[in-house]
């Protein structure tokens, strides 16, 4: 896949998020790059874009840009839509992915700077449902969920 520079310098944080869509097929923005989006954290990461992925885990440098891809069991690669040309967790997507990958160490997330009014709670219930006890305990333990 080649991008002219121009292109490249040009280009809005949507039209990466594209960009990250088609590098590593399927996959969707989630986790905190997810929630910037949304405007569910106070936390901003400029250069670094990351999403869920079936195939495997990985991260590619582009010209000082990070695309970071982390694999997803087949049952959980859902709570995305297409918004703009993009594939995009939802925001409890995201901070459910987040949540996930926290459960096993693999993740780390400041819950001080997630807007929790931001987060449909129903919502986070319903795709919680799928997901490993653990992370659901974690939920939990952060406040998000009185029973799962």
């Amino acid at each position: 896949m080649y991008v002219l520079r121009e292109r490249w310098i040009a280009a809005e944080k949507e039209e990466k998020f594209l960009l990250a869509n088609l590098v590593q097929t399927p996959s969707y923005i989630s986790l905190a790059t997810a929630l910037d989006f949304y405007e569910v954290t106070t936390q901003m990461q400029r250069n670094f874009f990351e999403s869920m992925a079936l195939k495997r885990t990985k991260k590619i440098n582009v010209n000082g840009n990070i695309f970071r891809y982390t694999k997803i069991t087949n049952r959980l690669y859902d709570g995305f839509k297409k918004e703009k040309g993009v594939f995009i967790a939802t925001p409890e997507k995201a901070l459910l992915d987040a949540i996930y990958l926290m459960s096993y160490g693999r993740y780390s997330l400041d819950f001080s700077a997630i807007d929790p009014k931001k987060i449909d709670g129903n919502e986070l219930m319903r795709l919680s449902k799928e997901f490993p006890v653990k992370t659901r305990d974690m939920l939990k333990r952060h406040g998000y969920l009185s029973a799962a």
